[in-house]
């Protein structure tokens, strides 16, 4: 039992049941999980307060100063949407759960974070940005094989990405990079399609000591190699019910020990799980996300569930890790 309240800062409650490419906010919990999540920490600690309204936090900061701060708001893609609440914290020397301010900041930038992966010899897949609109892109993009992967660089949750953002001729990919500066209004990754096996390896622990990781790997409709297929909203937001994780052994243990000093390279970070695809038993990097869903349905609890840890106690050891409770 955790012997303080804990702030849990969330978007507000809502249900995924439309998206399209121009919705800015499909990264964060529906209102099951947040419900789920709420009455995980009622089981944990003295209290659970729950905040939706960034405003009205940062306005009940004093009353808070004891407590501890779990940052689970997302908000519309952006630069700063990640960074934003553990900055708040950091100003206010507010005991907070995750990565800092850079920690997010950098992971947030899916082009960003794949050249920080690659100082620690992490593959990535062949790619660029696309910094804004020019007549010139046609001429970038046969520098890079079909098909191509096309995203906003800011943001998770499938946001601005369909399971038809994979594209055959680089006419479509220049029409959907028009389309998606239209609707984001912010840079676009571009890179070649990787095909081969999903898996999301978790890791938990601080920049000192790890004390728990292990691989998820992902299956939707009975696949698990995916030749043309990539997880849009579909099937992460509107229906999960075709998902499922399985327990894999798939990444190399050299790839894995890299994810390992990339994650203690952080100077705060407490949990991340690092998405890719094995291809031709080679791992190349998705995306970094040391904000990553915690749900009951996830990759990152199913490590947990595998280690014969409950729900409220997975959300007991993040908290005890953080706060240097132990």
């Amino acid at each position: 039992m955790i012997d303080h309240n804990i702030v849990l800062i969330t978007d507000e409650k809502k249900e995924y049941n439309f998206a399209d490419l121009s919705r800015k906010d499909l990264e964060g919990n529906n209102a099951s999980s947040t419900e789920s999540i709420i009455d995980a920490l009622n089981k944990i600690c003295k209290k659970v307060i729950h905040y939706t309204d960034l405003e009205l936090f940062t306005t009940n900061i004093p009353q808070h100063k004891d407590d501890i701060i779990f940052p689970m708001r997302f908000g519309e893609n952006s630069p700063n949407s990640k960074s934003l609440l553990p900055a708040i914290c950091e100003a206010n020397n507010l005991k907070y759960v995750g990565g800092d301010s850079f920690t997010h900041s950098l992971c947030n930038d899916k082009h960003l974070s794949k050249l920080y992966a690659k100082e620690f010899g992490i593959s990535v897949p062949k790619g660029f940005l696309v910094r804004k609109l020019n007549d010139s892109i046609l001429k970038y993009l046969p520098t890079l094989n079909l098909p191509l992967v096309i995203k906003p660089n800011y943001g998770g949750g499938s946001t601005g990405i369909s399971n038809n953002n994979l594209v055959y001729s680089y006419n479509e990919a220049e029409d959907l990079i028009n389309k998606l500066f239209v609707f984001h209004n912010i840079p676009i990754i571009v890179e070649e399609y990787i095909e081969g096996y999903e898996v999301e390896y978790s890791i938990f622990g601080n920049k000192n000591k790890i004390i728990l990781s292990g691989e998820a790997q992902l299956k939707i409709d009975e696949t698990t190699f995916f030749k043309r297929e990539i997880w849009g909203y579909e099937t992460k937001k509107i229906d999960d019910s075709s998902v499922d994780f399985l327990t894999s052994n798939l990444i190399p243990t050299s790839v894995k020990e890299k994810m390992i000093t990339l994650f203690k390279s952080f100077d705060k970070i407490e949990f991340m799980r690092v998405d890719g695809r094995i291809s031709n038993d080679e791992f190349y990097l998705i995306e970094l996300s040391p904000d990553c869903f915690l749900g009951k349905d996830c990759a990152f609890y199913h490590v947990f569930a595998q280690n014969n840890l409950l729900f409220e106690e997975m959300f007991e050891s993040l908290i005890i890790n953080a706060a240097n409770l132990c």
